[in-house]
């Protein structure tokens, strides 16, 4: 379903709770109910396009043997990316952040990613990538508060 779907990057979510009670997510619920299910997240505050849930309906109907409206089908991606875990880089002061990377940059073990300083400009921290990976997530507002998300990094499953 998610490859018809046509997404490049599938993230996979093996984190989620067994008991449908524990559930805080409407496509876990779905999955501790033994229905298939995926969430389509958008990125960079942009709306998921119609299309693809038609393309989506339209490749379940043709294989079910069916036909919507005679459409034409897309192909469906042929080598998505697996993700197989979400790392996240934190601040470790009050600052602002400074990225050097963009988002679906392919990043490398201990690459640096940005640099945390203070209001002034001084370096405070650089913020290094612990391990090969995948920019999910870059943080876009400077100001940040210690704790706060900087990055998250895709850990691409190996042989997926």
């Amino acid at each position: 379903m998610v490859l018809a779907f046509g997404l490049d990057h599938i993230i996979i979510s093996a984190d989620r709770p067994k008991d449908p009670k524990a559930s805080r997510y409407l496509e876990n619920t779905a999955t501790t109910r033994g229905k298939p299910s995926f969430t389509a997240e958008a990125g960079r505050s942009g709306p998921v396009e119609n299309r693809r849930r038609r393309k989506t309906l339209r490749r379940r109907a043709e294989r079910d043997g069916a036909s919507e409206n005679g459409g034409t089908v897309a192909a469906p991606v042929r080598n998505p990316v697996w993700v197989e875990k979400i790392v996240s880089l934190t601040a470790e002061r009050d600052g602002m952040f400074h990225p050097i990377v963009d988002r679906d940059a392919h990043v490398a073990k201990g690459a640096k990613v940005g640099i945390v300083t203070d209001y002034l400009n001084r370096p405070l921290q650089d913020v290094r990538r612990a391990e090969a990976g995948i920019i999910m997530f870059i943080r876009a507002l400077p100001s940040l508060k210690k704790g706060d998300t900087l990055a998250s990094i895709g850990v691409v499953k190996m042989g997926g």
